[in-house]
């Protein structure tokens, strides 16, 4: 209940800027597949919440990891939470976008488990890494609350836990529809 009644503050925070200062909020939810190397893939749910004015969006970012498959899925678990700038180039309709996200990764490798001295098992450990990444984009707006996006982003780090080093680099992927206020 407290975390619902910070949410609500906090959202209804930013409404009273948006109406102040002539800033807009965006929100959208997708599907983003991404692209590791050796052939493996992955799918994320995508979401975000984002504060645009003239031509300055910030952002806060968030990818459930939903699962991987291919020759070598590395990770069983890599959710990631990003917040950043977007620089758009123009502020007709059709607005082609940039920006950096930096971010933290909580992921654990599949692949790659350390021994347990007691047990003498496996253990995959969860770590929480930085991240960060660069995206790029376009935002098509509809003449009342609804917004098209595409965007593509490459994301980098590395999953270290007590164990080898995985990169988390990937390509990633996402479009959808978007609201905005």
């Amino acid at each position: 209940m407290k975390k619902l009644v910070i949410s609500l503050l906090f959202i209804s925070t930013f409404a009273a800027l948006s109406q102040e200062r002539d800033w807009r909020i965006k929100s959208a939810l997708s599907f983003a597949p991404g692209i590791l190397t050796e052939k493996t893939y992955t799918l994320q749910l995508q979401g975000y919440l984002g504060f645009i004015q003239d031509k300055i969006e910030w952002r806060g970012e968030a990818f459930y990891f939903l699962n991987s498959f291919g020759d070598r899925p590395r990770f069983d678990m890599n959710h990631q939470i990003y917040t950043g700038a977007f620089y758009h180039f123009t502020e007709s309709a059709f607005q082609p976008y940039v920006g950096f996200q930096p971010g933290i990764a909580i992921s654990r490798s599949s692949e790659y488990g350390s021994l347990n001295a007691e047990t003498q098992a496996l253990e995959y450990k969860i770590a929480v890494n930085p991240v960060g990444s660069v995206a790029g984009g376009f935002d098509f707006y509809g003449e009342k609350l609804f917004f098209l996006f595409v965007e593509t982003r490459y994301i980098f780090g590395k999953h270290k836990a007590d164990t080898y080093p995985i990169f988390l680099d990937e390509m990633r992927f996402s479009f959808g529809l978007g609201f905005f206020f």
